[in-house]
């Protein structure tokens, strides 16, 4: 549970793709947790700085995804359990998401913009 939960609220960043909250130095040791086969940020700080953003709306901490309605809600269901934030103000970089196109993955910025 200690991994999950960020030990202190100094440093923290959202992932732009999924928005999980981690301090800065979590995402460089391990990445992501959701999007490390995507985005690969582990050991690379400029990735990192790239693909979080330290500026973010709301936490809601999430302990069993596929069960939460609020996860649905946010479409973090199929995520980890940990803490995510509700808006992630910030887009990838053009290239990332270029990429995420040629895999065909759709690219959804957190920040409220994105309509259905």
């Amino acid at each position: 549970m200690s991994s999950i939960i960020p030990p202190d609220k100094k440093q923290l960043r959202a992932c732009l793709l999924c928005s999980l909250i981690k301090k800065q130095e979590q995402f460089f040791k391990s990445g992501c947790d959701n999007c490390e086969s995507l985005l690969e940020m582990k050991g690379q700080m400029d990735r990192v700085l790239d693909c979080t953003s330290q500026h973010f709306d709301g936490a809601i901490a999430v302990m069993q995804p596929s069960e939460s309605w609020v996860a649905k809600w946010q479409r973090i269901d199929k995520f980890e359990k940990g803490i995510y934030a509700v808006q992630v103000q910030g887009r990838l970089p053009e290239d990332i998401e270029e990429d995420l196109e040629s895999k065909n993955i759709k690219y959804r910025p957190r920040d409220g913009s994105a309509r259905d």
